[in-house]
């Protein structure tokens, strides 16, 4: 039997059924982790080219280096924000109402950012064999040692939730709205 829902105040937000937020927080979750492993798998191969005397080992580190940071980076970064976006946006979370999402966002951003007009250009030198260079391998190392500190940064926010609500969070808290039952409201059951 499916009980009838009350319907949000005008002008808020209608959040996620639990199983559509679950599913997107899946995704969300999965994306993320995929991003800390492909930073991790760069900076490994970043660290190997550096060390390594053979020829065609730093080049092949290089242009596998390459096909992460453009082709698989790129599609990860959206869509870690995107699910982040909506996850924000349709649950009580709220996009800045606390100040650990702010900072997720924020973090988020400058990576794709910096992924964008550093990190790309850099990986396409350096898997160019005329311009590819020690002390671009090792910029890129420094990059990618950064990157992989935020993401998990970004991790430790979401496990933690630490600094409370932003300005905007205390002014308008979250307000659920309950579902209503043959015996009225339920205190357990929100939306």
């Amino acid at each position: 039997m499916s009980l009838p829902r009350t319907q949000p105040a005008a002008g808020r937000v209608r959040r996620l059924p639990q199983r559509w937020r679950k599913a997107v927080l899946t995704l969300h979750v999965t994306v993320a982790a995929g991003w800390v492993g492909v930073e991790s798998a760069q900076l490994l191969l970043g660290l190997v080219g550096l060390t390594t005397d053979d020829p065609a080992v730093v080049r092949a580190t290089r242009v596998v280096m390459e096909i992460l940071g453009i082709e698989l980076i790129t599609g990860i970064a959206w869509m870690t924000l995107l699910t982040g976006l909506l996850l924000g946006a349709a649950t009580q979370w709220g996009l800045l109402r606390h100040y650990w999402i702010a900072a997720k966002l924020v973090i988020t951003v400058a990576l794709m950012l910096d992924g964008h007009f550093l990190l790309q250009h850099w990986l396409r030198e350096q898997a160019d064999p005329g311009r590819a260079s020690d002390a671009l391998g090792l910029q890129l190392v420094i990059s990618m040692s950064i990157a992989l500190v935020l993401l998990v940064a970004a991790t430790a926010l979401s496990v933690f939730k630490p600094w409370g609500r932003t300005r905007r969070g205390r002014r308008s808290p979250a307000k659920r709205v309950p579902v209503r039952s043959a015996d009225g409201p339920s205190p357990k059951a929100e939306v």
